[in-house]
């Protein structure tokens, strides 16, 4: 095979064409640092083609295998925060002060996807086939699969935008079983979406898109991945600890979504005021096991939230032994509500055409013992919409908790205090250290900070601030505060990141620069001489590549066609428009894709 006709970004042959016939790709465009160059050879066996996807622990490329001849992936280990690319093009480089953190989250990349290797057998995990070390990094390469789509593309082509629960079950019941098989080797996904899971040719899902933790836990040390919707609590700066009920959360997230039809409410703020439903036409439809799985699953505080996949599993199976182990739940809840406070009143019924149901109410569960897909589908069953007694009881008891934490007279209720220990707490005054300019990570760990303040952290974009670096503190330092006040910082996320457009090229440039500025990006613009044979006005290459992540407010330089150049032109004009479509191509090129 001619691999120098291979094209870069789907890896069939284009010919001799720059622009593939295939996907449209245009060739010739450049793959700018501190990504790798396309048509770099690894282990004198992988050619390495455009980007498909980068995040804070590294790049996966598009690529072929000259051994087997087949187009496949490739994850390079590139912590955004601790690593450069050397003047060479393919080396790996690490920042000075930052070897050690750089070593263990090598020695996590290589554990993790060593542990991927082993586990080809798994129906409803994407094939990982070599893993090396090259370039002071190491490599995982996996299967590419033709066709193979997204769940979010897949949802976003579907009439509607969501699937009835007898498809839904068939394509997402095995995918719990792959699921708790990488529990059980101690691997955690954390970043389970409609953009990891990919649906095969053969309408099999498979979970894809794995990372390291700390590229997806906020103040790991790596600029954080999360997906809005279906990252829990303890991801996102609750201190928690992370665990299968973390993927139990976002699984349940993707499953609410594939249901419903619309993302779930992001976490933190259900968090703050807990307002997530299941409309009443959804509602009707899904079987009440089915509803009451996913509201044990998506709880907010992870202690609250169903523990392991075999559970999950059980409940959305609408077992017998579900049941019951929901039910022993419920009592060990009402016996802790108890210590709090008495039961509330029974709620009044609602009305049959109550419009919607919050996702936090269930009704008491259809029982099933047969196994979920070797059974036909139930028919659902009309419930009555005011089953709300057990949500009532808990926000009850949730307000009387805050009362009584303000009144200061939780001792009365079973926590007893010693008054004259509080009373000296209270009265204690601390000074306010300066936090401005210093690294949240710092100040979260200073002892003097931690134990005389309670700090909640805002992260921003700032394009002029490090990420991590805080911004500003809500109480100024040297101001005389009681002990235990809380103060706000403004931290900096760094700045952020937006995607560059593709399919640009031959575009007009009213058109383009529209495109450009809605994304975030800055526009400017220089003509290339036009001898009639181009379209006077659009646009001829870009200084960017299409599809590629930039800093907002990146400066865009639109290369566009001049007016033809006519008889009365003078020479003078002609030498300086011909100078200038010089010394252009000779710093860009065509990098735009369809």
């Amino acid at each position: 095979m001619a691999y120098e006709n291979l094209c870069m970004n789907c890896m069939r042959e284009k010919g001799n064409d720059e622009q593939c016939p295939h996907c449209h790709f245009h060739n010739d465009s450049l793959q700018l640092p501190p990504f790798l160059p396309m048509h770099t050879v690894l282990q004198d066996r992988y050619i390495v083609g455009a980007v498909l996807d980068s995040n804070g622990d590294g790049t996966t490329y598009m690529g072929f295998d000259t051994s087997t001849e087949t187009p496949v992936h490739i994850r390079e280990f590139f912590p955004d925060t601790f690593a450069k690319r050397a003047e060479s093009g393919t080396a790996v480089l690490i920042r000075t002060g930052t070897e050690n953190e750089y070593s263990a989250m090598l020695g996590s990349f290589l554990d993790l996807w060593g542990k991927l290797l082993k586990m080809n057998g798994l129906s409803a995990l994407v094939k990982v086939t070599d893993l090396f070390e090259a370039n002071n990094t190491a490599y995982a390469v996996s299967e590419h699969v033709e066709k193979a789509q997204s769940l979010r593309d897949y949802l976003l082509s579907t009439k509607g935008g969501y699937l009835s629960w007898k498809d839904a079950r068939v394509m997402f019941m095995p995918v719990l079983s792959t699921l708790a098989t990488l529990h059980s080797a101690g691997i955690i996904h954390r970043g389970i979406s409609p953009a990891t899971l990919y649906l095969y040719p053969d309408r099999k899902i498979r979970i894809a898109g794995f990372s390291i933790p700390e590229c997806r836990t906020v103040n790991a040390g790596l600029t954080t991945e999360i997906f809005p919707g279906y990252t829990p609590v303890e991801q996102l700066g609750v201190q928690s600890a992370t665990g299968p009920w973390t993927d139990i959360y976002a699984f349940a997230a993707v499953l609410y979504r594939v249901l419903i039809g619309s993302t779930p409410i992001d976490a933190m703020v259900r968090m703050r005021d807990d307002e997530m439903m299941i409309p009443a036409e959804f509602a009707d439809k899904l079987p009440d096991f089915v509803i009451g799985a996913l509201i044990n699953a998506l709880q907010v505080l992870p202690e609250d939230r169903t523990r392991n996949v075999d559970d999950f599993r059980l409940e959305l199976s609408g077992s017998k032994v579900a049941e019951f182990q929901s039910e022993f739940a419920e009592e060990e809840r009402a016996r802790r509500r108890a210590m709090y406070t008495q039961a509330a009143p029974e709620p009044e019924v609602g009305t049959p055409d109550e419009p919607t149901r919050p996702i936090q109410r269930i009704d008491d569960a259809i029982v099933r013992d047969e196994e979920l897909i070797s059974e036909p589908e139930p028919e659902p069953r009309r419930r009555h919409p005011g089953f709300i007694a057990f949500l009532s009881v808990l926000i009850i008891a949730l307000l009387a908790m805050i009362a009584l934490l303000a009144s200061g007279k939780l001792g009365e209720i079973g926590f007893h205090t010693d008054s004259t220990t509080t009373a000296a707490v209270q009265d204690e005054i601390v000074e306010v250290p300066k936090m401005v300019g210093a690294n949240i990570e710092d100040v979260e760990k200073d002892k003097f900070i931690s134990g005389n303040f309670d700090i909640h952290p805002n992260y921003v974009y700032s394009s002029d601030v490090e990420s991590g670096i805080i911004i500003s503190q809500s109480v100024e330092e040297g101001q005389n505060v009681p002990k235990g006040s809380t103060i706000e910082l403004k931290v900096s996320k760094g700045p952020e990141k937006v995607i560059m457009p593709s399919g640009l090229v031959g575009s007009t440039l009213a058109s383009a620069t529209a495109k450009l500025e809605q994304a975030g990006f800055t526009v400017q613009s220089v003509e290339k001489a036009n001898d009639g044979s181009q379209t006077s006005g659009t646009v001829y290459a870009t200084s960017l590549t299409g599809g590629e992540s930039y800093d907002k407010g990146t400066t865009c330089i639109l290369t566009v066609w001049g007016e033809p150049e006519t008889e009365t032109t003078t020479e003078s004009t002609t030498t300086i428009g011909q100078g200038i479509g010089e010394a252009i191509d000779n710093i860009l090129t065509p990098s735009e894709s369809d």
